[in-house]
């Protein structure tokens, strides 16, 4: 999908574009975050970040139109035999640990360092609340907060495509009760793992969730979210995003 200012796509093992979206990973979770060990893998003396989930996932890579860069990314890790990562680095309730084959995670998004409101804070899952917000230094900074929406707007289409229900993500707890002040209902699916720093918990959301909830709370993003790709749309939302969510918000990223 192309709106005015980005182009997102899904990427594919094997081409030009996959290995962009790895080298952003790297980037973002390795060099920067340090979340996330370096496995020393690298193409053209680019270094990558990729692991084994990565075969049972659909990627999804974000552009600038204007300059072709790599801004954003994230991923879908879909039901299959290996089971998701979050099962494996977080204790999960009981009644969430068994969901049906149509569950899925989000993971790895990530926002270029470019995009950031702020380079030092940087938080679990593409969303970040500031107590004292500073204003953005200049307009590319406010655009972060359009690509990471649109990671997740691509997330939750390719979901429905392939069945998926809900989907589980690990963020920090602050950030689950924003997203749901937002609009996207996420619920506990698990305790604090303090081990991981910052310390996360594992949460799940379903698809029907987030159609009931953003119908209901600001129907510009509703429009995004939902198929809403014209120019006046977008506009709207970004000065909505602008007027009422910038403000609390510093999209940053989520292994």
């Amino acid at each position: 999908m192309t709106t005015q200012k980005f182009n997102y796509s899904i990427v594919k093992p094997g081409t030009q574009p996959y290995l962009d979206y790895l080298a952003l990973r790297h980037k973002v979770f390795c060099e920067e975050l340090k979340r996330v060990p370096s496995t020393n893998q690298f193409f053209s003396n680019v270094p990558l970040e990729t692991d084994s989930y990565d075969e049972h996932s659909i990627h999804v890579l974000c552009r600038d139109v204007e300059t072709g860069d790599a801004v954003g990314c994230t991923r879908l890790i879909l039901p299959s035999t290996k089971g998701l990562s979050i099962t494996g680095r977080y204790e999960m309730n009981h009644d969430t640990a068994d969901f049906s084959n149509q569950t899925g995670e989000i993971g790895r998004l990530a926002i270029a360092s470019e995009l950031r409101r702020h380079r030092g804070e940087l938080s679990s899952a593409g969303l970040h609340q500031s107590p004292q917000p500073k204003p953005a230094k200049d307009v590319e900074k406010q655009h972060g907060q359009i690509v990471a929406l649109g990671l997740y707007r691509e997330i939750f289409k390719i979901a429905h495509q392939y069945g998926i229900d809900h989907c589980f993500a690990a963020m920090e707890p602050s950030l689950a009760r924003l997203l749901t002040r937002i609009g996207f209902p996420f619920n506990v699916a698990g305790p604090l793992n303090s081990e991981v720093q910052p310390p996360r918990q594992p949460y799940f959301i379903s698809a029907h969730a987030i159609v009931s909830s953003l119908s209901i709370r600001d129907s510009s993003l509703y429009r995004f979210m939902f198929g809403a790709n014209d120019a006046p749309a977008l506009n709207h939302f970004q000065a909505a995003a602008t007027r009422t969510y910038s403000p609390a918000l510093n999209f940053q990223l989520a292994a």
